[in-house]
């Protein structure tokens, strides 16, 4: 009889140990942890403390309830602490994995319930007194199969969650869910023999003791999560300024964020995007502009249009952010009315005026205002010439021979201005990228060098090189009197004041069309004068 009730006394004390060592983790988190996990990670650390506190009562205390339970209670003692662990363990799980929004309190009241009324039906042997199959039998059943059900379910989203999250380890998260497998594991040897079924417990519950201690002392599971990222992402969406609209393959709005919602009304949720937007998503990826009524008034908006997709590829809808360009297209559109008016307007007022000059009598009077209209109109010619350089950025790139491109844009300043000496220094470099944007940039620097020389004898010399990372490099440098400080400050800074300013427009165009090719512009001083600019391209 002693070697029969043996087996059962040592299990149960050994029970009770495992269960004194649970019951230390949650002590030893809210001494030791709490005030650290208080301020930033309370959202896990509560849940995760309950789950351990009922995990490590109900094993400790096996002994006491074990005399008002049926017989065979130790049997389901892991299928008990399961149903009485999950719904604080659920939450810990969904807000680790970033998940949290699918938790109210509702939804936690009704399976907490359900679960515990699970529990007590158990322990309190109502079991025993239902004859047969009987529909109350077949619900506790289906019970049992929710209840794993519900822990595998779980288990993968925890595994699935760090499975994306390159910054926490996996390892990390089979520590914190090792309890919740081997707890369902045992549930599923109800039928074993009672010694088989001793061991077994009392390993289960010790590996599940174990682990969760490592969880929190090896990888600190209370601070590290692979939620972070989704949240990150959740957060951007929902907090961004631009509103942002989730449709389906019907093309119906089925989801907006507070921008959204804020500027069209919240009842664009559930409705078609063609009878809020008046017209249809496709002509929405079509067009460059989408203007709309909202609680502002009138609006632009610069529509992105990104797709949804499955994990096989399939077409599950689209988003279409929404950005606000309304005072990006006032300001292209007065550019545009001051342009054409300088262009066309003021120009041809001003040839009237050079046609009519020479009725001035006055020579000097005449002269000076013929040079003055002159330069005037061959400025607005390189603007407009400029202009159309630039639009040929929005073509395909072609190789060409930059060497010989240099030679070529020396030879033309050599045969108009003799009086200037250019050389060109040139390794044999062939690029790909837009040839009448790159010349009009050598062209524009030589042209500046000349222009503004303060000597009889102007040197330009032109060079093409390789860095040391491989990196094509036009060097233009001059013995001139230099490019003026507040000049390159103005270009540098991408703005012209009333005091820092420009004397046209050339370096403007080089570092627009330097920077419409990716490329670097840098200014240096040259020995002992002049400058040397060098524009570092980017094949």
């Amino acid at each position: 009889m002693i070697l029969q009730s043996s087996p059962s006394t040592f299990a149960t004390g050994l029970t009770v140990l495992v269960g004194l060592v649970a019951c230390a983790l949650p002590v030893w988190l809210r001494v030791v942890r709490w005030p650290q996990l208080r301020e930033q990670h309370a959202d896990l650390a509560v849940p995760f403390i309950i789950t351990t506190v009922l995990f490590g009562v109900l094993v400790v205390s096996f002994p006491v309830y074990k005399g008002i339970i049926p017989p065979d209670a130790y049997a389901l003692l892991t299928l008990v602490i399961l149903a009485a662990v999950l719904v604080p363990w659920a939450v810990f799980c969904l807000r680790y994995t970033g998940r949290d929004h699918l938790l109210t309190n509702r939804r936690i009241g009704v399976v907490s319930t359900v679960l515990y009324l699970f529990v007590a039906v158990f322990m309190l042997g109502v079991t025993d007194t239902i004859p047969g199959s009987t529909p109350l039998t077949i619900l506790l059943g289906i019970g049992v199969v929710g209840l794993l059900g519900g822990a595998f379910a779980i288990v993968g989203i925890v595994l699935l969650s760090t499975y994306r999250d390159a910054e926490v380890p996996m390892r990390q998260s089979l520590a914190l869910v090792l309890p919740l497998v081997v707890l369902m594991m045992a549930a599923q040897g109800l039928g074993a023999d009672p010694n088989t079924r001793t061991i077994a417990n009392t390993t289960v519950l010790a590996v599940a003791t174990g682990s969760l201690w490592i969880a929190v002392t090896r990888y600190d599971v209370l601070t590290r999560r692979p939620g972070t990222s989704r949240l990150g992402l959740r957060s951007v969406v929902t907090e961004m300024d631009e509103a942002v609209l989730i449709i389906n393959t019907d093309e119906n709005i089925i989801n907006a964020n507070a921008a959204a919602t804020a500027l069209f009304g919240s009842d664009i949720v559930g409705e078609s995007f063609e009878t809020v937007f008046e017209q249809s998503v496709s002509s929405v990826r079509a067009c460059n502009t989408l203007e709309h009524s909202t609680t502002s008034g009138t609006q632009t908006f610069d529509p992105r249009v990104s797709s949804i997709t499955g994990g096989s590829g399939q077409r599950l809808g689209i988003t279409i952010t929404l950005i606000d360009v309304t005072d990006r297209e006032m300001r292209r559109q007065r550019i545009e009315v001051l342009n054409r008016i300088l262009r066309h307007n003021v120009r041809n007022d001003l040839d009237v005026v050079l046609a009519n000059s020479n009725h001035i009598s006055d020579d000097d009077i005449r002269s000076t205002i013929t040079s003055t209209l002159q330069k005037t109109l061959r400025l607005s010619a390189k603007a407009r010439e400029a202009e159309e350089v630039m639009n040929t950025v929005t073509t395909s790139p072609e190789e060409f021979d930059l060497a010989a491109l240099a030679m070529t844009v020396a030879d033309g300043f050599r045969s108009d201005d003799p009086s200037g000496e250019i050389t060109v220094e040139a390794a044999d470099i062939q690029i790909v990228s837009h040839q009448p944007v790159v010349r009009r940039i050598l062209y524009e620097l030589v042209e500046n060098a000349l222009k503004h020389s303060d000597t009889d004898a102007p040197r330009v010399q032109i060079t093409v090189r390789e860095d040391s990372d491989g990196h094509t490099e036009l060097v233009v440098a001059d013995n001139g009197p230099g490019i003026p400080e507040l000049e390159q400050e103005a270009v540098a800074d991408g703005r012209e004041t009333q005091l820092n300013h420009g004397r046209g427009i050339g370096l403007w165009f080089v570092n627009w069309a330097v920077t419409q090719l990716g490329g670097e512009l840098e200014f240096d001083q040259n020995n002992p004068t002049g400058s040397i600019v060098t524009v570092r391209l980017c094949d």
